[in-house]
């Protein structure tokens, strides 16, 4: 009986340790994620830079993806769902960097016109 009970101490406690593990990897991968989409950063070209790797390098891609479908019905509504998100989800993405560095305005006015930029050498 004292055996069977030490055996079942044993299995409990690397069950838990193995649940500790995964959750601090996830933790650390979500960290990880955050950190990619939310820079922080005072320096405008830092931010710059942050842009052409995480916003216009995925609208280019997603661009080029929907520009190579056969059907021009899907390809024009696959157009129109990565335009809305170039005019929705762009703004807000550099809005949520410059607020959570406490930029000025002029920051975000600056940036959204170098994607803008950038997203049109793209088309």
């Amino acid at each position: 009986m004292k055996q069977a009970l030490k055996i079942i101490g044993i299995m409990s406690f690397a069950v838990f340790l193995f649940v500790a593990i995964v959750l601090t990897k996830f933790k650390n991968h979500v960290d990880d994620e955050y950190d990619n989409d939310h820079p922080k950063t005072q320096n405008i070209e830092e931010l710059k830079a942050w842009a052409q790797k995480e916003i216009v390098q995925d609208y280019c891609e997603r661009y080029a993806k929907v520009k190579n479908i056969n059907n021009e019905t899907n390809q024009q509504r696959e157009l129109s769902r990565v335009e809305n998100s170039r005019f929705a989800y762009v703004p807000q993405k550099i809005r949520n960097v410059i607020e959570e560095n406490d930029l000025p305005d002029s920051y975000a006015d600056e940036l959204y016109h170098y994607v803008d930029d950038e997203i049109n050498k793209c088309q």
